[in-house]
């Protein structure tokens, strides 16, 4: 099992699509009716995005701190994430750490620097490979040892790699989602963040089928990256 660069519902408001209709609809008589797709599609057609922000969702993010320092770029959104000044990533999340030496290797697009493509010499990678782990290695021992050794974890923590392991929570409205997913699933965004705003899009599309699909119907570029993803069943 993979543990990093997943993400998990947390929690979202309760009936999430029939809270939305129900406060697109504050100036009308009835509120309250039952019928909702064609208002929800309507509102996504012609930007009415401030509907969507009355409804919010978390999620937990395990990832590195290389993305992690992505993801909290999105200050519209609210965090929590694991400090290594009161725990040792190492131990609490330990299986996570196994794997963080084991990042894939790719090679520098140098016609387009936010891109990487596949590195192809099997050779070079397998002696990058050997080194990585043993660098993880030797990192990982001089950490226990500060630790060990009574110095703070806030001072040990500064050995550690952008490979180590963390845990977030991220929080936001579901307009804040449909905009992060549409940015962060497309091209141009790391491979490793890409493939966590995905799992938050199919988390998505299964609490709000209705908006999903509205959204892949529809034209806007800041939501292009929603078709980008694959498995997106709505």
């Amino acid at each position: 099992m993979t543990h990093l660069h997943t993400a998990t519902l947390d929690w979202i408001t309760p009936d999430p699509e029939r809270t939305v209709s129900h406060h697109a609809r504050v100036s009308t008589k009835n509120p309250n009716r039952e019928e909702y797709e064609k208002l929800l599609r309507f509102c996504i057609k012609n930007a009415h995005w401030s509907i969507f922000e009355q409804v919010c969702a978390s999620y937990e993010i395990l990832t590195t701190r290389a993305i992690s320092a992505q993801i909290l770029r999105h200050r519209s959104f609210h965090f929590q994430e694991l400090s290594t000044r009161y725990c040792a990533p190492n131990s609490v999340l330990s299986e996570a750490w196994a794997e963080a030496a084991e990042f894939e290797i790719r090679a520098q697009d140098f016609k387009d620097r936010q891109n990487s493509l596949e590195f192809t010499d099997e050779t070079v990678k397998g002696v990058l490979r050997d080194r990585i782990r043993e660098l993880f290695k030797e990192i990982e021992e001089v950490y226990n040892l500060l630790l060990e050794s009574g110095v703070a974890r806030e001072c040990a923590r500064h050995v550690l790699p952008l490979a180590s392991p963390t845990r977030m929570h991220m929080q936001g409205t579901l307009r804040d989602w449909l905009f992060y997913v549409g940015l962060r699933a497309g091209n141009g965004t790391q491979t490793e963040h890409k493939q966590i705003a995905a799992e938050i899009g199919r988390s998505l599309a299964k609490q709000v089928p209705t908006v999903i699909k509205a959204v892949l119907e529809s034209d806007w570029p800041s939501l292009n990256g929603w078709q980008e993803i694959e498995d997106l069943n709505v």
